[in-house]
This record gives structure tokens, C-alpha cells and sequence, in this order.
């Protein structure tokens, strides 16, 4: 049956009416919050949280009606992307919704060592707030939208183009079109490579226009090798520029 009243509760959950009946699917403080008893759900639930599923609670009409038991099915190419991520000389963190055990579970099939469970969208913010005033700098991965507030605080935000929400996407600074989650090592290592190009370009062409000043001034270079000589600098510096368009990190 069709949904009516549908409510999306950021960090809670779900709401809606359904065939004349009020349901609730959330976490454990949705149902605290509607006064429904989830007691006797949550010790139902234990084998499923050993196991490292994010179960989801369900009520109908204020009364535990059940549970659902998710469990994230890790992309092949995670493990390794995490590890050419952490080659990089970047930490990787885990920011989730899930349960606790979920997240160390997940966190440790991808190798990574630091993780923060049952977030809410302010908790994410409060974790990059954190991190900005202890002088680090964060880059955040995400496609939900309880994601977003977070991708716009962040230093840089990286958002999936295909699977992810135009929230998320919106808030962003870069969206993968193909959602190739093996893109972020060549990501990281490129934005590096570009901001040393831009260090040696400026540094070029500063030196270049003090030296031909110089030059100028003394009366060695006149007004027409100086011109070539700074327009010869500017397509230098140009095709300096485009050997990025190519560029690859060696294994």
C-alpha cells in the first residue's frame, strides 16, 4: 500500500502512515522519542548487532512491531583503495550512523584504524570542527544526505555523482560521475602534484621577469626580446600546466 504523511527524520529515521496505520522505522531513540517500548526489540536484535548488522527498529500504532537486520556489502575494490589511500600519507576516518559494532566491524575488513559510531549530522560536523581547530585538514567522502553539512564543512567535500543525492552532490567541492571509488588515491596524489606545478610555475615566472627586469633596466634586453621573452614564459608556463592531463602516479 501507498505511503501517506511520509517524514524522513535526519539521524532518526522514517515516518509515515500506511493503510490507516502510523509507522515509525528508525534507531532506538526514534522509538524513545514516540514513548514505544524497545526493550524486548533490542534484546531480539542481539544476534544480528554481534554479527555487524545496523538493524533497524520498526513500530505500528506506538507498539514494537519488529526489526530489520542490514548489513553493508563492502565494494571489492574498498580494502585497496583504502590502502593506496592511507600510501598517500592520509588517515582515514569512519564517520557513521551505524551501530557500534557494525562500524568495527566495517572498520576492520577495510583496515581502517580510528571510527565513530551512531553519528548524527551534527556529531560529523562536530568531528570536523575538531579536527579544522587542531590545525588538520579534512577531506570528507560521502553521499547521504545526512552527509551533506558535512561535505560543506569540510575543507574539501567529494561526493558521488551517480548514487548520491543532489543534496550531497550540491554541497560538495568535487562529485565522482562514475562513483570509482579507486579514483580517490589518484585524487589525493594529483591535487599534490598540482599545487607543487603551481609552486614552480609562480616561481618560474617571478624569477624570469626579475631576471629580464634586471636586464632591461642595464639596457641589455630591449623592448622587443623582452616582450618574447615574457610571452615565451607564459606558454612555458602553460605547457607546464598541461602535463597534468596525463599524469599518472607511478606504482
Amino acid at each position: 500500500p501507498e505511503a501517506a504523511d511520509f517524514q524522513m527524520l535526519p539521524g532518526r529515521g522514517v515516518s509515515a502512515t500506511v493503510a490507516g496505520h502510523h509507522l515509525i522505522a528508525g534507531n532506538r531513540e526514534l522509538l524513545t522519542e514516540e514513548n514505544v517500548p524497545w526493550e524486548s526489540l533490542s534484546r531480539a536484535a542481539v544476534p544480528a548487532l554481534e554479527q555487524g548488522c545496523t538493524v533497524i527498529y520498526v513500530a505500528v500504532d506506538g507498539r514494537p512491531a519488529g526489526f530489520l537486520a542490514l548489513a553493508d556489502t563492502l565494494r571489492p575494490d574498498a580494502a585497496g583503495t583504502i590502502r593506496d589511500v592511507q600510501a598517500t600519507g592520509v588517515t582515514p576516518v569512519l564517520l557513521t550512523g551505524d551501530h557500534e559494532k557494525a562500524a568495527r566491524h566495517i572498520a576492520g575488513e577495510l583496515g581502517i584504524g580510528t571510527f565513530q559510531a551512531e553519528c548524527l549530522p551534527e556529531d560529523k560536523l562536530a568531528w570536523i570542527d575538531r579536527s579544522q581547530q587542531s590545525g588538520r585538514l579534512v577531506c570528507m567522502v560521502g553521499d547521504g544526505i545526512n552527509d551533506a553539512p558535512a561535505l560543506k564543512r569540510a575543507h574539501v567535500g567529494i561526493a558521488m555523482g551517480g548514487v548520491g543525492s543532489d543534496i550531497a552532490v550540491d554541497a560538495a567541492d568535487i562529485a565522482l560521475v562514475n562513483d570509482d571509488i579507486r579514483e580517490l588515491p589518484h585524487l589525493l596524489a594529483l591535487s599534490r602534484r598540482m599545487m607543487r606545478t603551481i609552486k614552480c610555475n609562480l616561481a618560474f615566472s617571478m624569477t624570469l621577469n626579475f631576471i629580464a627586469i634586471a636586464l632591461a633596466i642595464t639596457g641589455i634586453l630591449n623592448p622587443v626580446v623582452g616582450a618574447l621573452v615574457h610571452n615565451a614564459g607564459s606558454v612555458l608556463v602553460i605547457v607546464n600546466s598541461s602535463l597534468l592531463l596525463k599524469w599518472r602516479k607511478r606504482p
